[in-house]
């Protein structure tokens, strides 16, 4: 569940998420191109495919989401900033939805022994184009997504056992 308060235009977590892995895995399906594949995006809803994955400062990324019933909608973005293990901030973007717009994409990680702490917090200029994300059905999907990741890391800790 995400939270969008009415005095600032971002999106927020309503919590924040615990993943029953430690911080190196959860790390990994965050900055690797084979596990990010796995997990973003709403497999419901279709396929993704990874077209760009530059994961470095300055590097971009681009995630084409082929729909089962529709269009591809294309996703990308830059990264801003990456503090291993830490952080990452990036850019984020939706073709033909929002276009010319900047949203910020801030994704924090902490080691909580075997666990791992993960909040996220979308920046947005305006509350028009917030509240228009919002409307797109992104907390759907951004649930889903993580449903994904959760068996994506449970495949992963099986495999170091």
């Amino acid at each position: 569940m995400i939270i969008a308060p009415k005095d600032d235009p971002i999106i927020t977590g309503v919590e924040p998420r615990v993943f029953k892995a430690p911080l190196a895995l959860v790390w990994k399906c965050f900055s690797e191109r084979e596990y990010i594949a796995r997990w973003w995006g709403p497999k419901s809803l279709g396929d993704l495919l990874v077209r760009e994955f530059d994961f470095r400062v300055g590097g971009k990324w681009r995630f084409d989401h082929v729909l089962k019933r529709g269009p591809v909608v294309p996703f990308h973005g830059t990264y801003r900033a990456i503090e291993p293990m830490t952080r990452i901030v990036n850019t984020f973007g939706v073709e033909g939805m929002f276009d010319g717009t900047e949203v910020e994409e801030e994704s924090l990680f902490e080691a909580q022994g075997e666990t791992t702490l993960y909040r996220q917090i979308m920046r947005f200029d305006d509350f028009a184009t917030r509240d228009g994300m919002l409307a797109s059905g992104m907390e759907t999907g951004a649930l889903e997504s993580m449903a994904q990741l959760d068996a994506v890391l449970a495949d992963l800790k099986a495999l170091a056992q």
